[in-house]
């Protein structure tokens, strides 16, 4: 009997995680960002929607890193991102704001080259599909399973095998003037309709907030940094950056 498809995500992700995750978003989204903002003396930031992914990539890629996960270098016609696999559970994860996910979602059927949570998400889970569908987003699926293969294959180079049972999810985040005001994770299938997700908003309480602090009290940098420390030792060692060139695009459909 296979697995619950409602219950991979809840019995997959075990809670240090998840606190983990919302320590690293905070820490991108709450300081690096606004320290980055009060230190530019710009006039304007029109930068900082690209800015947000570069310290949330930043931070996971120092501080999620361990010997049980893996943070992934991946670039897709130019834009660089980070893919966190946790080899323990096996789950892949994206980073991505809430507006950007809705966005995509409403894209997908127009796109002539799909975006790369469609091809983690076509490649890994495939097989499951959203009890709730948007009405005529594929009426047949736009692209060729070759397409799909072949751009999967480009991103990740064999560093997360599909037939391992690998699932993949998007962590999805919302902030507002400089706070993180939500995040859950969400298991797509390959039209992008959500399967099941997961509310991390208890995460983001102050008396979670306090109680991780309290712990990592003695856990500090000899140069008296004040940020949450993560209880594991990370590692900073990634492999190699994939990079998916401008002429290697897929063919239409």
């Amino acid at each position: 009997m296979g697995e619950n498809k409602h219950e991979i995500i809840e019995n997959r992700i075990p809670v240090e995680l998840r606190g983990n995750i919302i320590a690293c978003l905070r820490g991108a989204l709450e300081e690096d960002l606004n320290q980055f903002k009060e230190s530019s003396h710009l006039a304007s930031h029109n930068g900082l929607r690209h800015l947000k992914g570069d310290y949330i990539n930043t931070r996971l890629q120092d501080e999620l890193a361990c010997d049980f996960i893996d943070v992934i270098p991946f670039s897709r016609y130019g834009y660089e991102s980070r893919i966190i696999v946790d080899r323990s559970h096996k789950i892949a994860y994206n980073v991505i704001s809430k507006s950007r996910m809705k966005q995509l979602m409403k894209e997908a059927k127009t796109k002539n080259v799909p975006h790369y949570t469609l091809l983690f998400a076509y490649a890994l889970n495939k097989d499951l599909k959203a009890s709730h569908k948007q009405l005529s987003l594929f009426g047949s699926y736009p692209f060729e399973s070759e397409v799909m293969d072949k751009g999967y294959d480009r991103l990740v180079g064999g560093q997360i095998q599909k037939n391992l049972g690998y699932r993949y999810c998007v962590i999805a985040y919302e902030v507002k003037s400089g706070l993180l005001l939500d995040c859950e994770v969400l298991m797509l299938d390959r039209d992008l309709d959500i399967i099941t997700k997961l509310d991390l908003s208890e995460y983001l309480t102050p008396e979670y907030a306090d109680l991780t602090l309290h712990n990592e009290n003695n856990v500090v940098s000899t140069e008296g940094q004040h940020r949450v420390k993560l209880k594991r030792t990370f590692t900073q060692e990634t492999p190699s950056l994939v990079v998916l060139r401008e002429d290697e695009k897929e063919k239409q459909v």
